[in-house]
Parts: C-alpha cells; structure tokens; sequence
C-alpha cells in the first residue's frame, strides 16, 4: 500500500528551550523533529531509545547463557541426565534478568 504525499506543513511556535527539549527528545527517541511531533500529535507512545549501557547488560549474559546451554547439552549428552538444581538456579536468575530488560527497556 502506498504511503499518501505529506502536503501540508504544521508550523507552531516555540521558545528556544522548548525547541532544544523536542529536539533532544526527538534524538533520544533516535528520530528526526518532524516524524517526532507528527507521532507525538497523533497520539503514539514515543519511546526513549536505549543509550549504548544498556548492550553490555544484555549481550554478556546472553552469551553466558549460552556457554552454559552448550554445557548442560554436553552433560546431558555423555551423562544422560541433567542436575536440576543448576537448571533452577538458571531459570530463577533468567527469570530476573527478563524483569530487568523489560523495567530497563521500559516494556
């Protein structure tokens, strides 16, 4: 479906704090001024894009998470059974490691 031309241009006034604010706000949210204000009027929820701290938090765990899975495959493998206590323990602090994506992220 084709995209309708944007004709029409919206001009508001502002001071020069509220323009550096928008555009601050706009870069955060890692969009220009315009898509900015036209999603912010019509009524989208415009998110905060996540600064560069936050990859750090979430790839190395990941790849710990998955060192262990290759582990736990491999134990299960040769040993066939995998030790429940290490797999809880694994569930518990992924399930804690989802809260604190989904609170960091602001899902």
């Amino acid at each position: 479906m084709k995209e309708e031309t944007r004709d029409f241009t919206l001009r508001i006034r502002v001071n020069p704090t509220e323009l550096e604010k928008i555009k601050a706000k706009a870069n955060k949210a890692g969009k220009n001024v315009s898509d900015f204000m036209r999603e912010s009027a019509l009524g989208c929820e415009i998110k905060e894009r996540p600064d560069h701290s936050v990859y750090p938090l979430i790839t190395k765990p990941l790849n710990d998470f998955i060192k262990l899975l290759k582990e736990l495959e491999r134990v299960a493998y040769h040993k066939k059974f995998v030790d429940e206590r290490i797999l809880n323990e694994e569930i518990n602090k992924w399930e804690k490691y989802r809260t604190m994506i989904r609170e960091r992220l602001w899902l």
